[in-house]
């Protein structure tokens, strides 16, 4: 069996290639190579563990990881209606727009930032359009939840149920914009106007295009 007892690597400023000497079985021998070659071995040697992200929830659209155990999970809500609470008016099975959610957690921790979105009916793409948020509590994307604490979530598939507790929070009008609708209503308006409505009308009656698409929400962090 051959064994490589040592090698060497001498590199000379300016120079294209190296020189890679190296014994074995007490033979010497000496060849030179290139920078790229050198890099592409050092890459291959370096192996990356396998990352598992577990089951994830129902409606995920994409998942990222980074540094330290952080992930991003964006879901697509899946209900149309739901009841909504305003200050101390409770509208029941209120209608609405094709919601997105982003979610920053740590795994085990409490999340720590929800962004919130309206995406175009139709099939889901990168280059899906996105709409103005047509309600309270969101600024940009990101959506403050006041003084409500989020769980934490050892499992992905379970943060399905956060957007069901989001959206059971009663809404005031916090970063509401009359703006961010084709009418120019305030919110209680909004919210009358909307109450006996198909889901629907908010694409043709109500909402106004941001300029993004979904891929530009999706890699929110």
């Amino acid at each position: 069996m051959s064994r490589t007892d040592k090698i060497t690597l001498t590199i000379e400023a300016g120079a294209q290639t190296i020189r890679m000497d190296s014994e074995e079985n007490g033979i010497r021998s000496s060849k030179l190579i290139g920078l790229d070659d050198l890099a592409g071995c050092f890459l291959r040697s370096k192996r990356q563990p396998m990352l598992h992200s577990g089951l994830l929830p129902p409606g995920c659209l994409s998942y990222s990881e980074g540094e330290e155990g952080w992930c991003g999970i964006t879901l697509l809500f899946p209900e149309r209606y739901c009841d909504f609470t305003y200050h101390e008016t409770t509208y029941p099975h209120f209608p609405l727009p094709r919601l997105v959610f982003r979610f920053s957690l740590y795994r085990g921790r409490r999340v720590r930032d929800v962004f919130a979105g309206v995406v175009e009916e139709g099939r889901i793409t990168p280059e899906s359009k996105m709409f103005c948020y047509p309600f309270s509590n969101v600024r940009g994307y990101r959506m403050c939840t006041g003084g409500n604490t989020l769980p934490g979530y050892d499992s992905l598939h379970g943060i399905s149920s956060l957007p069901y507790l989001i959206l059971s929070m009663p809404n005031n009008d916090d970063y509401y914009s009359a703006r961010n609708n084709r009418e120019g209503l305030e919110f209680r308006d909004l919210l009358e106007h909307l109450k006996d409505k198909d889901p629907g009308r908010y694409y043709t009656d109500v909402l106004i295009p941001n300029g993004d698409t979904l891929q530009k929400f999706i890699t929110l962090d």
